[in-house]
This record gives C-alpha cells, sequence and structure tokens, in this order.
C-alpha cells in the first residue's frame, strides 16, 4: 500500500529539502492570520515601539534615544514553534475504488507532512476520523517533535482502514473539545460529504485561530471515470444505498463534471475562509504532489 512509501528512505530524503509553510503566530482576530511581533528575546529584529510603563527595561534600545531623544523599545519578528496536526478522512468512501489506493495516498501525505514538519522540531501527530454507527471515531498519534521518533508513526499509520461515514462537522467537534493550542491543521480527504458539512467544519477550525490547510485527494480511476462500459449494480459504501446504473461515455463525462464540481466548491469554500486549497489527484502522483504541487501552493516550500 502507498503509505508504506512514506517511511522508505529514498522517498524521505526527496523530503529532507521541505518545511512546512507555516505561519507562526497570529493575531487575535479570526482569520487574520500573520507574524507576531515579541518585545525582546526574539530571532529577527522588525521594528520600534514607543516605551509604556510596565515594559521590560532591558530591551530599551538607547542608539534609539540617543536619535529622536524618547524611549523606544525594539521589537522582534517571532519564530514559535507550533503544533501541527494532519486530519485523514478514514470513512468507506477513501478505501474505493480499491486499487486507486486513495486512503493509502491520504496517509502518505499526512505521514510526509509530519515529517516535514519535524524539521522545525515542531510538535507534529497524524490522526484519522470515520462516523461508525452514530459515533465519530477519532483516533490520534502522540505528538512527536524530533525526527529520531518519525518512526513511531509507521505502526499507526499502517494500521488505519477505510470504514464508516464521512462527518468531518463531528470529527472537528473531537479536535476542539481537546482545547489545544492553536497551530496548523491539514484536513485530507475526498470530501463527499455534505456541502454544508464540510464548511462549517473548517470555518470553525479558522474561527479556533488554526492555520487551516485542505488537501482534497482523489483516485485516478474515480476522478477520470475509466471505468468499463455496462450495466452495474452500484451500492453505496457509506449508506449501503444500492442502484442499478449503466456506464458508458455519457456517464463518464458527468462522472467527471460532478468531480470538477465538488472540486471547485471546496476551492470557492476554502477561499471564502482564507484557508489554502490542494489537490492531490491519483496515487501514482504522490511525489510530484509532495515535490511540485503543495510547495507551489505554499503547504510547503
Amino acid at each position: 500500500m502507498l503509505e508504506a512509501r512514506a517511511f522508505e528512505p529514498e522517498f524521505l530524503r526527496k523530503l529532507d529539502r521541505l518545511v512546512l509553510g507555516i505561519k507562526r503566530a497570529r493575531t487575535v482576530r479570526a482569520g487574520q492570520r500573520a507574524l507576531g511581533r515579541i518585545q525582546g528575546l526574539g530571532i529577527e529584529p522588525e521594528n520600534f515601539k514607543a516605551y509604556a510603563p510596565g515594559d521590560d527595561l532591558r530591551f530599551l534600545d538607547w542608539n534609539a534615544f540617543a536619535r529622536f531623544d524618547e524611549l523606544m523599545l525594539r521589537t522582534y519578528r517571532a519564530d514559535r514553534q507550533v503544533e501541527v496536526t494532519a486530519l485523514v478522512d478514514a470513512s468507506a468512501s477513501m478505501g474505493l475504488p480499491e486499487h486507486d489506493d486513495k486512503l493509502g495516498l491520504a496517509l502518505a501525505i499526512g505521514a510526509s507532512l509530519a515529517y516535514i514538519g519535524m524539521a522545525d522540531n515542531d510538535a507534529v501527530r497524524i490522526g484519522a476520523f470515520s462516523m461508525h454507527r452514530g459515533a465519530m471515531k477519532l483516533d490520534a498519534t502522540p505528538f512527536h517533535r524530533r525526527r529520531e521518533s518519525y518512526v513511531n508513526f509507521r505502526p499507526f499509520v499502517m494500521s488505519v482502514k477505510a470504514g464508516g461515514e464521512t462527518r468531518l462537522g463531528a470529527a472537528v467537534d473531537q479536535l476542539l473539545l481537546q482545547r489545544r493550542p492553536a497551530g496548523m491543521v491539514v484536513v485530507i480527504s475526498d470530501f463527499l460529504v455534505n456541502e454544508s458539512d464540510a464548511a462549517d467544519a473548517l470555518k470553525r477550525l479558522v474561527a479556533a485561530r488554526h492555520d487551516v490547510k485542505v488537501v482534497h485527494v482523489m483516485g485516478e480511476q474515480e476522478s477520470t471515470a475509466s471505468y468499463p462500459s455496462g450495466l452495474f449494480r452500484v451500492r453505496d459504501s457509506e449508506t449501503g444505498e444500492v442502484r442499478e446504473t449503466v456506464l458508458g461515455p455519457a456517464t463518464a463525462a458527468a462522472i467527471r463534471r460532478n468531480v470538477e464540481k465538488i472540486a471547485m466548491r471546496m476551492r470557492e469554500i476554502c477561499t471564502t475562509h482564507a484557508i489554502t486549497y490542494a489537490q492531490a489527484f491519483g496515487a501514482g502522483n504522490l511525489e510530484s504532489i509532495m515535490e511540485r504541487e503543495l510547495p507551489r501552493l505554499g503547504i510547503v516550500r
């Protein structure tokens, strides 16, 4: 399965030159995320601010005082470690079509992002979610920071199986109940879900001041509708609904239009909430997705 690729030394060497495109500090206003300013002890000198009673006198800039006859403090651009969660959809639809290995692609991307995040000693974890018999199942690894511990993700990644329904809103509910500090959350899914559920879930992650990224995964056969022609009995993998359908050129064209519609709508939702959206279509494109597509969109750089 493709998820094993994320632990192969040759593949990991290709990821070594990448870092996560994290906005490390945030303003209080939801949706307005930018590098912050801190007084003293920062990484990169940035600006000055007027002294106010209670400010730490150690950070007075005496050169500025000599020039302007005014007490000024130097501020710095903050470079803070953040928590990174790769949240993978493990619902039944992610397991079909089986030879597309859509779930394997999603897990490989999630694990790769975790590996990249460890380059800056950020605390990273991988989670998988799906709804089983009306109850949300959200499993996640512990947080790890150092590259030496990356191998600890392997048992979890290799154990995830597709099953159950997609309920992104319920997964986000559980995630927010953990009351973790604001960080980066990368949602990896085929988004074959109720549109309003997905939109509301992503909106609430942003409102909680997370830096949200969306990776939209689909299989090669699924996205191109390259199915054999004929009469088929089709069962919905999540609801169990069965229907008969005729697959042919017209049906294939309709499927492709629907895929484009879903992708366009997800991109619009992400744009509305200032969320980075990336497509990852086709398990055979894993390396180009990680090395070209995600850097182009700023998810990694």
